[in-house]
């Protein structure tokens, strides 16, 4: 992934997203938002391994939907090491990756802040 998760949040927000952390698991659900450094993901599957551990596993959600088995997470975001849409298929193209340096980055406001005069 080239930019921060947390940006791209509109894009995200109630959509089916795949995350893989960097603790090796793999949760498919819905995003909901982001509170205090953390992704707060609802409705969602969780398996074990990273992406290209769990292709049978995602392709199958991506044909039949996911099987939501817990009700809500929450990831840090500092744990975060692949995030993106799950109808995009990241897995196969090696997509969603982003860098320890957007990770760590503090997210920008959604809009500029006007100067008072």
């Amino acid at each position: 992934m080239t930019q921060d998760p947390q940006k791209r949040l509109k894009e995200f927000h109630g959509k089916t997203c795949v995350v893989e952390t960097k603790l090796d698991q793999t949760f498919v659900g819905r995003c909901s938002r982001f509170q205090d450094a953390n992704l707060i993901m609802v409705d969602l599957d969780h398996f074990h391994g990273a992406w290209d551990k769990n292709v049978e596993k995602l392709d199958a959600a991506i044909s039949m939907g996911h099987w939501p088995v817990i009700k809500k997470v929450f990831i840090p975001k500092a744990d975060i090491t692949r995030m993106e849409l799950l109808v995009k298929k990241p897995w196969k193209d090696k997509s969603g990756e982003f860098t320890k340096e957007l990770v760590s980055a503090n997210p920008a406001p959604d809009e500029p802040k006007e100067k008072a005069s």
